[in-house]
């Protein structure tokens, strides 16, 4: 009988924010990208790569995934034991760390085949070949199952990979947040979008159907009561769920049996979401959406259904918070269509903002032209740093801005979006309570659970609103607690003594989180290390809920009609 090969997959190590890095790349995504004006308020939550999940998952043999390690804990996993295979997955601005950890493997594990993966991979060969036996540039899981010669359309099976909830003020909530993919990869192919010309513009489903999804979130609530954690959502990874009706619906179908919606973050195009009524998408649990607002005059296909403002404005009043992301720099911009632009975003209140420099990524449509046109810079052409390919930085030439002029633009938008709208807290809360308002008297069961749902999370942050009255960046921010605080309290009844004590504990916490921001303390990740397929974790049950995958080169799958 053969012998499994040992496998070991991790991220890249630990610290980030290192000399020449960007502040904007790192194990976080809210407070790299996108509360990161906000101080005190930002957001904080360390994102797993689940990438490396999802293929451990689905291997037979044992394999054990890092996430952050240090060099030093690198070097001890791949001391401690023989490993066939070493997968490292990486973008484009952590290269430089690669080449690091190459090293470190070559040293200590000589034997070992190096696999490279991730959207860094998009790099040429004459950079990554030195580096790696073999470079995945497809979806994982059948790469890794052909390249070990297991079944490469085998069941899929939805890994549990849980997250901290988001924390605030350095206060760590009990819960958690798992993930479900139901697909990668995205049909609208946007020039810059590295995500979407990876995979060729096909959509890899993960879930083919309605009732896959479904079972997929069951499962994870199973896997969560095994081991006692509290699950408070999930985040779904799909680059635009909405744009694959049929599934949505059987998903809402669902739901409506069974009466019961799970919250969710996701993501969403206006062309997607256009599709389905605010109602339907409320029903369907859906509490976050990402949706893309670029640039109105962009004109990609994915802005194209409803008018913007209505679609926010809809959402908002059941609950759905916004975060949108804006881009900034297109080659038609000058400085007064930029402000023009974001003026309009400000006007339609997202709960949260993102906003990156439009840059040509390896393997993108601009990409191609930009070097066909001879649009680079000298540095980013000639000896190019791969630490700011991160949107926070301007790579070409432009018409109407320096590479310095644009980025500090960028830099004053998220400040002034902080200054207008104040920190995403208070706006998220002020959805909820919308929500709350304008759903507690439906007839539809969903909906009036949703509105108890809203009323609960209300109730939970009000402690947190008097940081915001006290301490928010501008007097129209503070007034806003304020007025969100006056209005909670008048249709939900005043705060109990609890609340109160935590409100003052809120505010003393603030003064503990201003402190380790100024003094970079425990700003980074800790090890999470899992075992699959072993005796020790994460033995593969069998359960049969999943489709099997289709190889990537064969899924051709396209929005429905």
């Amino acid at each position: 009988m053969t012998q499994p090969h040992s496998i070991l997959l991790t991220t890249v190590c630990r610290p980030f924010g290192g000399r020449g890095e960007g502040d904007s790349v790192g194990a976080e995504l809210f407070h790299a990208q996108v509360t990161r004006a906000q101080g005190i308020f930002s957001f904080r939550q360390i994102i797993r790569g689940w990438g490396l999940d999802y293929i451990a998952e689905n291997l037979s043999s044992p394999c054990v995934v890092l996430h952050y390690p240090s060099e030093r804990e690198l070097v001890k996993e791949i001391q401690s034991r023989h490993f066939d295979f070493i997968g490292i997955n990486f973008v484009v601005a952590t290269f430089h760390k690669v080449r690091r950890m190459v090293e470190l493997i070559r040293k200590h594990a000589p034997h070992a085949k190096i696999v490279l993966g991730g959207y860094g991979t998009v790099l040429p060969d004459d950079l990554l070949l030195p580096l790696a036996d073999t470079i995945c540039r497809e979806e994982g899981i059948g790469f890794f199952r052909k390249l070990l010669g297991e079944v490469p359309d085998g069941p899929l099976r939805h890994p549990y990979a849980p997250i901290p909830s988001p924390s605030i003020f350095s206060y760590k909530r009990p819960s958690k947040v798992a993930h479900i993919t139901s697909g990668l990869g995205c049909p609208n192919g946007c020039d810059f979008c590295c995500t979407s010309h990876f995979f060729k513009r096909r959509y890899i489903p993960f879930a083919e159907t309605g009732q896959d999804l479904y079972e997929a979130i069951l499962h994870q609530e199973r896997e969560a009561r095994k081991t006692g954690d509290e699950l408070g959502g999930f985040i779904l990874i799909d680059e635009d769920f909405f744009l694959q009706k049929r599934r949505a619906l059987e998903y809402l179908e669902c739901v409506r049996r069974d009466g019961r919606a799970f919250s969710i973050m996701g993501f969403g195009s206006i062309r997607g979401l256009s599709q389905f009524t605010a109602d339907e998408i409320a029903e369907m649990g859906f509490e976050t959406i990402w949706i893309a607002f670029e640039s109105p005059s962009a004109n990609y296909e994915k802005m194209k259904g409803r008018e913007v403002g209505t679609l926010f404005k809809e959402l908002q009043s059941r609950g759905i918070s916004v975060l949108s992301s804006m881009i900034i720099g297109f080659p038609y911009q000058n400085r007064s269509d930029i402000l023009r632009d974001f003026d309009h975003l400000m006007s339609l209140d997202p709960a949260f903002t993102q906003i990156l420099i439009y840059f040509a990524f390896p393997g993108t449509p601009f990409y191609a032209q930009a070097i066909s046109e001879d649009r680079y810079q000298d540095p980013y052409r000639e000896n190019p740093d791969y630490r700011r390919w991160d949107g926070f930085s301007m790579h070409f030439k432009h018409p109407h801005f320096t590479a310095s002029e644009l980025e500090a633009l960028q830099r004053e938008l998220y400040r002034q979006d902080f200054l207008r709208l104040g920190p995403s807290l208070i706006r998220i809360s002020q959805v909820w309570f919308n929500g709350y308002l304008n759903l507690r008297s439906s007839r539809n069961p969903l909906l009036k659970q949703r509105a108890e749902r809203m009323l609960f999370f209300c109730r939970s942050t009000v402690s947190a609103l008097l940081p915001g009255i006290l301490f928010a960046p501008s007097k129209h921010a503070r007034t806003r607690a304020h007025k969100l605080l006056k209005q909670i309290k008048h249709e939900t009844g005043p705060l109990t003594i609890g609340e109160w004590m935590k409100s003052l504990g809120a505010v003393l916490l603030s003064g503990w989180t201003w402190l380790t921001l100024k003094l970079n303390l425990f700003q980074q990740p800790r090890l999470l290390r899992l075992e699959y397929n072993s005796e020790n974790r994460h033995r593969i049950s069998g359960e049969g809920y999943a489709p099997k995958l289709k190889p990537a080169a064969a899924t051709t799958a396209v929005a429905d009609k």
